[in-house]
């Protein structure tokens, strides 16, 4: 939840990105030592085989959310709708792929070694990003026939979560254009700064799903992402405490923290306790 407890992993990052070749210039007498620039999608391009790898493992979780969503709604409604099928498995893989990107930051500040694992973090937080792409592009189709003035029929996200993803959704378009060893090196101190948006997207995202269609969470994939939802902010929580702490509770990542937190509760309090 503190904003200031990822500065471990995003060091990492961009310790990474300038685990490059050197080389040497002269000019006259003096000489200066050049780093090579990561360039766009060359981490990727190194790492093919992971990438391909995680590519199919990622498609084989969205395939048995899709399976699972058709028996769902075969079971509970006697019809499996095609439409309905892709909007609730693209929207269930991706919010839990955002879980386990959190989850995996966390988990890796129990054993500090495990940093140089940071690209798995960011390979889900990429990919749940695509399969909320779609997502929404399912929900454009098939619940608005193409008619996107008609999302907006209420701006109040308790009438209408629809907006507590639009609210998420360019946050995370924004997390994974920048999620690059070249973006991480252009962006420099910036990086660390842009990305704890996250935070906040995350936020309007549980919202969200929790609020959007209650009785589609009640089953073994819903149950999934409730658990690791709760594991993600359990651990944050957790986080925040033990590091915010340390600082005497007296930085800005400290304060951010807290308003992240406060706005959870105010949140849940107009949602769940207040007569709409």
């Amino acid at each position: 939840m503190d904003p200031s407890i990822d500065s471990t992993e995003s060091q990492t990052m961009q310790t990474e990105t300038m685990k490059t070749e050197k080389t040497t210039e002269t000019t006259g007498t003096e000489v200066k030592t050049v780093k090579p620039q990561p360039k766009l999608f060359e981490g990727a391009r190194k790492n093919w085989k992971f990438v391909l790898k995680f590519l199919i493992v990622s498609i084989v979780f969205w395939l048995i959310q899709f399976a699972h969503q058709y028996y769902v709604l075969n079971f509970e409604l006697g019809d499996a709708n095609l439409g309905i099928s892709l909007v609730r498995s693209f929207a269930l893989a991706g919010a839990t792929y955002f879980g386990f990107a959190l989850l995996s930051s966390t988990i890796f500040k129990w054993k500090r070694e495990w940093n140089r694992y940071w690209h798995v973090r960011r390979s889900f937080g990429v990919m749940g990003f695509v399969f909320i792409l779609f997502h929404v592009l399912s929900v454009i189709q098939f619940y608005f026939s193409g008619d996107t003035s008609g999302i907006f029929y209420s701006i109040n996200p308790f009438e209408n979560p629809i907006i507590f993803g639009v609210i998420a959704f360019p946050i995370f378009f924004i997390m994974a254009i920048t999620s690059t060893d070249w973006a991480v090196n252009k962006l420099g101190a910036k990086w660390k700064i842009i990305h704890r948006l996250v935070y906040f997207g995350y936020l309007a995202s549980v919202f969200h799903f929790l609020l959007i269609n209650p009785k589609s969470l009640m089953n073994i994939m819903g149950y999934l992402l409730i658990v690791t939802t709760f594991l993600v902010l359990a651990s944050e929580v957790f986080w925040f405490i033990k590091t915010a702490g340390k600082r005497n509770f007296s930085t800005l990542g400290t304060g951010i923290g807290i308003l992240i937190i406060f706005v959870y509760l105010i949140i849940s309090y107009f949602a769940y306790f207040v007569p709409k």
